[in-house]
């Protein structure tokens, strides 16, 4: 339930939102700021599906309502809401109410795992540990303190300068407000959960960025100093997959960026993510998003804009 405060909050990040994208010009969609780490999305009807990789961030919705599938888990959220990825997950993501007089919007504030624990660790914050293993995303509502930081980061869209500069303070407070929050061990999970969650975090980030190569779990247990089973559990309890489901997915979002990119080979592309067999790859293709993958790249470049993951 949103108090009056809230109300009036998310009133003016409406109003700064829509003041940002209509100065950007007719027809902008995304928005990235004079700061690499902020961005502002804008949707005028709903969307279909879009799938892709969620980096860690906080995506605080201001208006309208969306939806996101993470493995088998379905999260829906509207205004007031925000999602909070503490490592790179495949999702798939649809905005579900929208319009033009009432558009999507949505403010995205990437955040890098080890700057939460250098700032959790240099303001020597004591965060409650977790016994239970926190999930990778998590859907919260913002209190009026995390709204007010967004309120102050957009206010500061019209001032480059000041950004550059208020904008990192405003970025540590915002870390604060979700860390110290009830559903903060998802940013946190590396600082305050101890060695079973950096361990997971090492493990999704290697396979993130070694996708295109041969995965042994045992390899991958060692490397981490898990065992096998117990890295097998702990990174299902996290993302809601298997490491190899992971890394399949991983392959096949990048292998369709690939397509998307210009005129490939879907073989070539398979090769190029890791697989050995081109057959094996476009069955794999077709039955995450249902249709071999240069169709499917061709009606992708027909279709309007997706959400955001």
């Amino acid at each position: 339930m949103t108090n009056d405060s809230e109300f009036n909050l998310l009133g003016q990040l409406r109003s700064l939102a829509d003041k940002a994208m209509r100065g950007a010009g007719p027809g902008v969609l995304d928005l990235a700021t004079d700061v690499p780490w902020l961005w502002l999305v804008r949707r005028p009807a709903p969307t279909p599906a879009g799938r892709g990789i969620l980096s860690p961030s906080v995506c605080l919705l201001v208006q309208g309502e969306k939806e996101m599938l993470v493995g088998q888990r379905v999260l829906r959220y509207g205004p007031g809401c925000y999602v909070q990825a503490g490592a790179a997950m495949p999702v798939s993501g649809q905005v579900t109410r929208a319009s033009e007089a009432a558009p999507y919007y949505g403010i995205r504030v990437d955040i890098d795992p080890k700057e939460v624990a250098a700032f959790v660790l240099e303001m020597r914050l004591q965060l409650a540990a977790n016994d239970a293993d926190p999930p990778a995303i998590t859907v919260e509502r913002a209190d009026e303190a995390t709204l007010e930081v967004f309120v102050r980061l957009l206010r500061l869209l019209e001032r480059p300068r000041d950004l550059a500069v208020l904008g990192r303070l405003l970025k540590q407070e915002l870390i604060y407000h979700l860390v110290t929050a009830p559903g903060g061990a998802t940013l946190s999970r590396g600082v305050a959960g101890g060695q079973r969650e950096r361990a997971v975090g090492e493990a999704i980030h290697w396979i993130r960025t070694h996708y295109n190569e041969p995965l042994s779990i045992d390899a991958l247990a060692r490397t981490v100093h898990m065992s096998p089973s117990v890295l097998h559990r702990r990174f299902k309890a996290a993302t809601v997959m298997s490491p190899l489901q992971y890394q399949k997915q991983v392959r096949l979002l990048e292998a369709r960026k690939m397509l998307m990119s210009g005129d490939v080979e879907a073989a070539s592309v398979a090769f190029e993510v890791g697989y050995e067999s081109p057959s094996q790859f476009s069955r794999e293709y077709r039955r995450l998003f249902g249709a071999p993958p240069l169709k499917d790249a061709k009606q992708l470049r027909r279709q309007p804009a997706a959400a955001q993951p």
